[in-house]
């Protein structure tokens, strides 16, 4: 998995692009079993009070091939994904955390927040994936609730974690549910996708 890393610096806004996860996925037909699909990511952050960090997120997360369950049942294929905080200065952590939030580029609290990836020929195509902030087995899925399972209120996304020491480490999955495939028409859906994530980071008092 490659890693990008994200900077912020005192007084100032950073807006960093990364690519984040070409969910390689979505060939679905016999005579093309491979293709890859998109998810980038973005932290943005404004950082008071002469405090500078710097955080790594994935720069490339590879799903593989989605492939056509036979019956209309769970499908799951996974994949696991970390967030660090690699370096950090002026945090007082007993009182102060650097928050980092996610959301889908198209979630708005007051309308559709899945995360998605779309047909890139056709983007009224699309797959939902799930984003959870901790290990999560295939196994366990049902057992635990992603991030989008609950409502996002706030524009900046979804809350995933909150860092206080250098070298804090985030470890999540993503999941798709394959069964979204079945009795579709391969002819119709197959292709590469592609969506994206949104990452922002800002620091925050603990509360």
């Amino acid at each position: 998995m490659k890693t990008k890393k994200l900077i912020t610096l005192a007084l100032s806004v950073a807006m960093i692009s990364a690519a984040f996860v070409t969910v390689s996925a979505a060939t679905l037909t016999e005579e093309q079993q491979d293709g890859k699909t998109e998810v980038t990511a973005r932290i943005n952050g404004g950082v008071p009070d002469g405090i500078t960090y710097e955080i790594i997120i994935p720069d490339v997360i590879d799903f593989g091939d989605l492939t056509q369950p036979d019956s209309n049942t769970d499908s799951y294929k996974i994949v696991d994904y970390s967030v660090t905080l690699e370096k950090v200065n002026g945090l007082d952590e007993n009182t102060q955390q650097i928050s980092v939030y996610v959301k889908d580029q198209n979630a708005t609290p007051d309308g559709n927040q899945d995360f998605k990836i779309a047909n890139k020929e056709n983007s009224a195509i699309t797959f939902k994936y799930d984003v959870y902030d901790t290990l999560v087995s295939e196994q366990d899925l049902p057992t635990f609730h992603s991030l989008n399972y609950n409502t996002m209120t706030k524009t900046k996304g979804f809350y995933l974690t909150g860092f206080t020491f250098e070298g804090q480490e985030l470890k999540g999955t993503l999941a798709i549910n394959q069964s979204q495939l079945y009795g579709r028409d391969i002819l119709d859906i197959a292709g590469d996708y592609s969506g994206y994530m949104v990452f922002y980071s800002t620091v925050e008092d603990i509360t």
